[in-house]
């Protein structure tokens, strides 16, 4: 005899099924594409470059040339394919420092990264200039030099740049078409130059990109890899040393423990000052604007300082520093918080949490649902209803 529960447990699919399923679809994704990195890896350790006499049967003018340059500033995951459909019908030996140059231009989102890497692993395999040049035009990023850093540009829009390079320069590494590590010991030696402390914005920045870049590049700093197996077969083959990983772990453990103590330092600054303020209270009631906007600043950049620091912790596995509490204290603001003089200016001050410029917007420009919701779901036709019920039972008397 059939149970009704039995008829039931048939028609049900458990939750736990389901998630097990997509656990299952994601890890043969992520091994999928893994595997074509290796492939694509191989092909560009081993290119098979074409001879001059096939390059001159593609179409070497002026005209179409250049319009496939300017594609390459252009770079995107939609249009990846017709790109490298125009890419492999050109002749661009006389224009790779043009196709260098416009791919390093390029405002490059994080969803257009692996698009760039097909790119250059097509114009890698295909000229052997292409590297050499790429690298260098895309870690002067990193050391523009001193009169390209005085110029008044936009730090966030600087900061983005960055982080979108380094994201690229490492799977171009992890795939071959850049072979050397020690580029990435120069640009993390100098992010992690304790110098830069000195400088808020630049703290800022550098907290972040490190905290990119350990997500990213966890195998160089010895960090444990999820799907741990298909990983080690992939980078394996790119011989970082021993004395490599030391390396970059040293140097992120040093900046690490140095930030932190500036974040001691300043949360020491920041009690001192609500003590103070505390006392101000007492006797008169309100803090003047000037004591309110400093305390403001004071507070703000320590806020921005400890979130930088602890994304940074969470990339490199660690817990996030721990401040000493004090009871005796409260948080005191002056009633216009961000709105103060004092801390407009602090409010741009960078931390480079999205990015690029399309992700920021997604999340912090919001859209008008009026646009796109019916008025009355939005109860903004509410009353005009009320009305018109008014003035029908006005009329029915």
């Amino acid at each position: 005899m059939e149970h009704p529960e039995d008829e039931c447990r048939v028609g049900v699919e458990h939750p736990e099924k389901h998630e097990d399923e997509e656990a299952v679809a994601r890890h043969e994704e992520f091994k999928k594409s893994v595997k074509a990195k290796m492939v694509l890896r191989q092909n560009n350790l081993n290119p098979e470059r074409p001879d001059t006499g096939f390059l001159r049967t593609l179409d070497s003018s002026i005209k179409r040339n250049t319009a496939v340059i300017k594609k390459l500033k252009q770079i995107n995951e939609e249009q990846r394919e017709g790109l490298m459909e125009e890419l492999r019908s050109v002749n661009l030996s006389k224009f790779v420092s043009e196709a260098v140059t416009a791919i390093c231009d390029a405002k490059l989102r994080a969803a257009d990264i692996q698009a760039a890497v097909q790119i250059c692993s097509l114009l890698h395999q295909r000229y052997k200039d292409f590297s050499p040049s790429l690298v260098q035009g895309l870690v002067k990023v990193f050391f523009p030099g001193k009169a390209a850093e005085d110029v008044d540009v936009d730090r966030n829009a600087r900061a983005m740049k960055k982080r979108s390079t380094l994201k690229l320069l490492l799977e171009l590494y992890f795939v071959g078409v850049v072979d050397d590590t020690g580029i990435f010991m120069n640009i993390v030696k100098d992010l992690t130059s304790v110098e830069h402390l000195k400088d808020r914005d630049a703290t800022q920045t550098n907290l972040s990109l490190l905290a990119s870049f350990a997500r990213q590049g966890r195998y160089l700093l010895g960090l444990p890899l999820a799907g741990q197996d298909i990983l080690d077969e992939l980078f394996k083959a790119l011989n970082v040393t021993t004395d490599q990983k030391r390396f970059f772990r040293k140097a992120f453990q040093t900046y690490y423990d140095a930030a932190v103590e500036l974040l001691q330092s300043e949360h020491a600054s920041l009690r001192q000052m609500e003590h103070e303020n505390e006392k101000i209270l007492s006797a008169k009631g309100e803090l003047n604007e000037e004591n309110a906007s400093a305390y403001e600043k004071l507070r703000k950049a320590y806020d921005q300082l400890y979130r930088g620091i602890s994304g940074l912790a969470e990339a490199l596995d660690m817990q996030p520093p721990v401040m000493p509490e004090d009871g005796h204290t409260t948080r005191l603001t002056s009633g216009e918080d961000a709105s103060s003089p004092g801390g407009s200016k602090d409010s741009s001050v960078l931390e480079a949490l999205w990015d690029d410029e399309d992700t920021r917007a997604f999340y912090e420009c919001l859209p008008d649902l009026r646009a796109f919701v019916p008025a009355v779901l939005l109860g903004e036709a509410e009353p005009k209803l009320s009305e018109q019920l008014v003035k029908v039972q006005e009329h029915s008397i």
